[in-house]
């Protein structure tokens, strides 16, 4: 018997505490033990002290051993102290959190499964309250979050995700050089974001010198009010995927002329993604098919032209350059006269400088992204978040 009584002492792993007895009760391994040294450190003066106050047993959670769920019995001493025997304290276990009924080593266990599963997945699989499981991820995951070494930012990334339907959305700021969540903002407005950069330290606002931002009026204003150094940089391919889109509606316009006059759709409505694709990753299929249909159609001959001289602009390193070729592919879009491409100068013009400054900062809104990206699949895996503060803590640990 006692070759068992040690070797479940073995199995535990715990400092300080000596096995006496071991019962299963309803698949459970219920584990009583004691005290090795029955004797405490007072809190206050920092003396050993010996006399007891009272004794009472709590009940904690423990590893599973044997594939069963471990229930661990301990005393919980209290001692008194001769410099105030009126306030006695309890004897504390180093493997047991204040306040807590789970040991530390079941708590890194649970915790070992949130990251990798959803609470609601975690919690039954240990067998214990969503809530429980939901307060220890959160306890570590902060834990590790603020131990981690936090790099000053000099770029950063600046996009908004739709959290819920109904146009609710948060703005989530990003270190572009290590990919850490800075901060995730409610709403997505110019005093929104504005009031995140001010409530931030004076030297974080200084040492910006980028931000990685889309075409939104709302985040230009707040970089610019907010940060004195920094310079707002439009995405180069948000600008892309504007041409595309506007290529997309001439040819949505020349497909509706196609079908009332002609009756016949599909032939121009079959082009869309060899329209939009480069044209040197067409298959022979698609070649063909498209130069067919431009020939028919000129207008969308020149929508294929520009929308592959465009292309040439991602080559460029030099902003003079940018510059050039920037003028010389508004007059193009200008002469084609073609309705839906026009806006895209007026475009060019309004966000030229902030299109430019990427020659001074080399950043883009990719990583940004790829970021979004994730946090989606986060909030994707849980079916949604009802508490922000649990959604921020999960998306700035697995971001970390």
């Amino acid at each position: 018997m006692n070759n068992i009584i040690d070797f479940t002492t073995k199995m535990l792993g715990l400092q300080g505490i000596e096995v006496i007895h071991t019962n299963v009760n309803n698949g459970i391994f219920i584990v009583y033990a004691k005290l090795v040294f029955s004797y405490a450190v007072c809190p206050k003066c920092g003396k050993i002290t010996d006399i007891v106050h009272d004794v009472r047993v709590q009940c904690y959670d423990h590893l599973p051993i044997w594939g069963k769920p471990t229930l661990l019995v301990l005393p919980i001493w209290r001692f008194e102290c001769e410099c105030d025997p009126e306030h006695p304290f309890d004897k504390t276990y180093e493997f047991i959190r204040k306040y807590q009924r789970q040991t530390i080593p079941f708590e890194e266990y649970v915790f070992d499964l949130c990251s990798k599963n959803t609470i609601q997945n975690a919690s039954e699989i240990v067998g214990i309250s969503h809530g429980r499981c939901q307060r220890i991820f959160n306890y570590y995951a902060e834990k590790y979050v603020k131990s981690k070494e936090v790099k000053p930012a000099k770029y950063i990334g600046v996009d908004d995700i739709a959290v819920r339907k109904g146009h609710n959305y948060k703005t989530m700021v990003y270190n572009l050089e290590t990919g850490d969540v800075i901060g995730i903002i409610d709403g997505r407005t110019k005093e929104e974001v504005m009031d995140f950069f001010n409530n931030q330290a004076a030297e974080f606002r200084e040492g910006i010198l980028g931000v990685a931002i889309d075409m939104s009026k709302g985040y230009c204003s707040a970089v610019l009010e907010a940060l004195p150094n920094a310079k707002p940089v439009i995405d180069r391919f948000h600008i892309s995927q504007l041409l595309h889109k506007l290529v997309d509606d001439a040819r949505k316009h020349i497909q509706n002329k196609v079908r009332k006059e002609e009756g016949d759709k599909d032939k121009v409505f079959g082009i869309r993604w060899a329209l939009l694709k480069n044209f040197e990753d067409l298959c022979d299929e698609e070649v063909f098919k498209l130069l067919k249909v431009c020939v028919e159609y000129p207008i969308l001959g020149e929508c294929l032209y520009i929308k592959e001289k465009f292309n040439a602009f991602f080559d460029i390193t030099v902003k003079e350059e940018a510059i050039t070729f920037i003028n010389s592919f508004k007059e193009l879009v200008i002469e084609s006269q073609i309705p839906e491409l026009q806006s895209f100068t007026k475009t060019l013009d309004r966000w030229l400088p902030q299109i430019l400054n990427y020659y001074d900062c080399k950043i883009t809104n990719g990583p940004t992204e790829g970021f979004n990206h994730k946090v989606k699949n986060i909030k994707r895996r849980a079916y949604g978040y009802r508490n922000d503060r649990n959604f921020e803590i999960r998306v700035k640990y697995e971001c970390a």
